[in-house]
This record gives structure tokens, C-alpha cells and sequence, in this order.
């Protein structure tokens, strides 16, 4: 008996160091709709019958509409452009990420709210607004463009940028 309890504590020690490392760190994945009708109910349990908190639209200017926060099988949590957190229903979530985990020098969030930027459309008012945050840790990217836009690291997609600035992410 105490040898079966003995190699039961070990497989649960060697299971939790096992976990430990193969942790991975958080990457910053764009969301957006892929739904026929332009827009996806963002709610606040993973349940079609839980109440509806925003809606996630179709990509715009190419670019995605929130961040992934969490990512599951049938329904992932999401951060809207508004800053409303809630769940999606996966079936129709389209995403984008900027990170390809080949070794090339990242970018990784600064702070506990690093902020990122998108281009602001209209004539009137600053070159970039709020697109959201991501916690410290959070790999960005290690597709980018250093040289473009002084003081920003540019991360693009088809014909639109998202953009963070050099100050508030570390180059690894």
C-alpha cells in the first residue's frame, strides 16, 4: 500500500513540474466575425442563452476587432474594442496574430495595461487612438517593422497597422 501511495505522489510531483513547463507565455491574437449577418454576440457566459454584452463586427480596414484573452474549445473569452469582456462562440471568430515563433526578436508587453494603437480614420484629431491593452508578458509580435513610424513598432496586416509604442515593450 505505501508503495502504491508513494508512486502515486511522485506521478502527481512529476505531473505538476511536467505542466509547469509547458507553460506558454501569452500571445497577442486579434479577433473578429466571420459570421454571414457582420457581427458576433459577445455574451456573458459561454452559453448561447446568457446575456448579450456587445458584439464583435467583421474585420475592418482589414484589421481584427478585439483581443483573445482565452481560448477554448467551442467558446473563447474575448476583449471587444469597447473594453467589454465576454465570451464567443468559436465557430464564428476569425483571428490574426503577429507572432510566429521562429526566433526572431520579440516584443513583449511592459506593463500590467500596455496600451495598442490603431490608425485614427477620420481627418480630425490624433494620428493613432486606443485599439486595447495586453497584460505584461504578453508576446506582441515578432512580425514588425521597427523603422516606419518614429517612437512605434508597426505590426501590419493586408492594407492596416496596429501599432505599440518602443517605450512600452521590450525587445527580446
Amino acid at each position: 500500500m505505501k508503495r502504491i501511495l508513494l508512486s502515486f505522489g511522485l506521478l502527481l510531483m512529476c505531473s505538476a513540474l511536467w505542466s509547469q513547463k509547458t507553460i506558454t507565455p501569452d500571445v497577442l491574437t486579434v479577433v473578429y466575425a466571420t459570421s454571414d449577418d457582420g457581427f458576433l454576440n459577445v455574451r456573458e457566459r459561454p452559453s448561447s442563452k446568457a446575456k448579450i454584452l456587445d458584439r464583435l463586427p467583421l474585420q475592418f480596414h482589414g484589421l481584427g476587432r478585439g483581443i483573445l484573452l482565452e481560448s477554448g474549445e467551442r467558446w473563447s473569452k474575448v476583449r471587444s474594442n469597447n473594453n467589454v469582456d465576454g465570451w464567443v462562440y468559436n465557430k464564428y471568430l476569425g483571428y490574426q496574430t503577429w507572432y510566429s515563433g521562429d526566433g526572431k526578436p520579440t516584443l513583449i508587453a511592459k506593463w500590467a495595461y500596455t496600451p495598442l494603437y490603431t490608425d485614427n480614420y477620420a481627418d480630425e484629431g490624433p494620428q493613432f487612438i486606443p485599439f486595447g491593452t495586453v497584460r505584461e508578458g504578453t508576446i506582441i509580435a515578432d512580425e514588425y517593422d521597427a523603422d516606419e513610424v518614429e517612437g512605434y513598432y508597426v505590426l501590419k496586416t493586408g492594407h492596416d497597422y496596429l501599432f505599440v509604442k518602443k517605450e512600452d515593450v521590450i525587445v527580446k
